[in-house]
């Protein structure tokens, strides 16, 4: 017969229990960071997970209650690559200038400083991590589809051109943005500055400046001078 008890209530949780909560997730970030800095290091294909569980001071058993695979640990870091170039499209979507498109590409150069496993590596964990791959070319389409709409307001405020092939554009532009890194080490180039990362960027959308866009270009190029 079907018992129609009251059950008991569920006790709070306790301090110890939340300590033990926040423990966990800086155990997780933890090994996050130690596996951010091998992967740079090494590359994802030479570093194991015993190399980050010793580098961590901690078991192996214990990496995988938080990661219980390589490619989970993987893509747990790529996430975070996207999760922020979400945020940088955004915001320039609330103030789509070039100033802020400026900012835009300092920061992916710095996403590709902060995490050069990936785009030194991209192919090969493709190749080996099938969910890392689905995951980041969703991503890829969503940010092409996002620098489309970029160069098109653009030309709907005048500052490029009306009439170019835009959705090829924002192609070649990711390309060249997320790639940067990766075919500067392949052509044995030593300049792998922050500016030079820039100044190819805009060389790519320059010859689609209306004289509005080359004089708000200018006037960008000369602010940044006198901040120096």
């Amino acid at each position: 017969m079907l018992s129609l008890a009251k059950p008991p209530e569920t006790a709070p949780l306790s301090g110890k229990a939340l300590s033990c909560k926040d423990m966990a997730k800086k155990t997780a970030e933890k090994i996050e960071a130690t596996a951010l800095e091998l992967f740079n290091e090494k590359g994802v294909v030479n570093v194991r997970l015993q190399h980050i569980a010793d580098a961590c001071g901690i078991s192996v058993g214990n990496l995988a209650y938080h990661f219980y695979s390589k490619e989970a640990l993987v893509l747990s870091l790529v996430k975070k690559i996207w999760e922020e170039q979400k945020i940088l499209l955004a915001n320039y979507r609330a103030a789509p200038l070039f100033e802020h498109l400026d900012y835009i590409l300092e920061n992916k150069f710095r996403l590709q400083k902060t995490f050069s496993f990936f785009y030194l590596d991209s192919l090969e964990l493709f190749r080996v991590f099938p969910k890392t791959r689905a995951y980041s070319q969703e991503q890829i389409r969503f940010q092409i589809l996002q620098f489309e709409g970029m160069f098109l307001f653009n030309a709907a405020r005048g500052a490029f051109v009306q009439g170019r092939d835009y959705k090829q554009l924002a192609r070649r532009f990711w390309q060249e943005c997320d790639l940067w890194l990766y075919s500067r080490h392949l052509r044995g180039e030593e300049d792998l500055s922050c500016q030079a990362f820039k100044s190819d960027l805009w060389a790519l959308l320059m010859p689609c400046f209306t004289p509005m866009g080359h004089e708000e270009y200018l006037q960008q190029e000369q602010q940044h001078a006198g901040a120096l």
